[in-house]
């Protein structure tokens, strides 16, 4: 999941799968996290991050209100993994299992697809600040 760029990174995804991006993560005062991808054309509530993406953000931020992540398709140095498990129906996101986490399950809902250009079977990442 700044874990960010809009339209850039759809490029950027694929020209750099060996490479991390990094997308900035925010948590508003009422709890909610969110994605910074200033470029996405629909509304703020698609960018909230949500059932166990949140609870991800939360241990990578430590405490922060702020966090931003590397990510890539490929191992990086110091990087956690997420491994897909089932991509549900359009509009339905993907559902991802933390490897060697506390975390049971993340989903990542269609922003991925904006933000990523789809849901990669592996996602490698990191906070980075």
């Amino acid at each position: 999941m700044p874990l960010l760029m809009g339209a850039a990174l759809l490029v950027g995804w694929a020209r750099t799968a060996f490479e991390p991006i990094q997308f900035a993560f925010y948590k508003e005062p009422h709890g909610t996290w969110y994605i910074d991808l200033p470029d996405y054309p629909g509304p703020k509530g698609n960018l909230a991050m949500v059932a166990g993406a949140d609870d991800m953000l939360d241990f990578l931020a430590k405490g922060k209100n702020r966090v931003v992540v590397a990510m890539s398709e490929q191992p990086f140095t110091g990087a956690l993994a997420l491994n897909r498990v089932k991509v549900g129906e359009p509009g339905g996101g993907a559902y991802y299992k933390p490897e060697n986490h506390a975390i049971q399950s993340v989903w990542l809902c269609d922003v991925t697809l904006f933000a990523l250009g789809k849901f990669p079977e592996h996602i490698y990442f990191r906070a980075v600040e």
